[in-house]
């Protein structure tokens, strides 16, 4: 009987160990709090896409990203409605894009890890599930 308690406390120890082993940072829900996007409207200044530069795509868009997870991209009377969110995965910060189906705005649809960014400008990159392409995107601010 002795044996089998401890053997209960053993396992037990191990769970509650484990449990608080666990990085609260592998969330992967989305987390809009991060400020730096939300101050401001910014443009595409840079997206290579495979080797292809294509941000002409983009020109003369502003995006504003804002509250409750809205990004709306702007260009005269043209508007573009989509979402976005930031997150932690594996450790790395990626900001989240989808702009449904809409034509060339559905390149952006992904998982952007951001390699650097300041008051000013996000250099986000994304490696490709399929075939391991390599796309890149740089928002400046407007």
């Amino acid at each position: 009987m002795k044996n089998s308690n401890r053997i209960v406390t053993v396992i037990a120890l191990l769970l509650t160990s484990i449990l608080w082993s666990c990085d609260e940072n592998s969330n992967s829900s989305p987390d809009n709090s991060t400020p730096i996007l939300k101050e401001g409207i910014w443009i595409i200044s840079n997206f290579n896409e495979d080797g292809q530069d294509q941000t002409n795509y983009f020109s003369g868009y502003s995006f504003d990203f804002q509250e409750a997870g809205v990004v709306k991209a702007t260009s005269g009377t043209s508007i573009v409605s989509g979402t976005w969110g930031i997150r932690k995965d594996s450790g790395k910060t990626k900001l989240d894009l989808n702009f449904g189906n809409v034509p060339k705005f559905e390149e952006l649809n992904e998982d952007w890890e951001i390699m650097t960014q300041n008051s000013t400008k996000i250099d986000l990159k994304d490696v490709s599930g399929g075939d391991g392409d390599i796309s890149y995107l740089t928002f400046e601010k407007n």
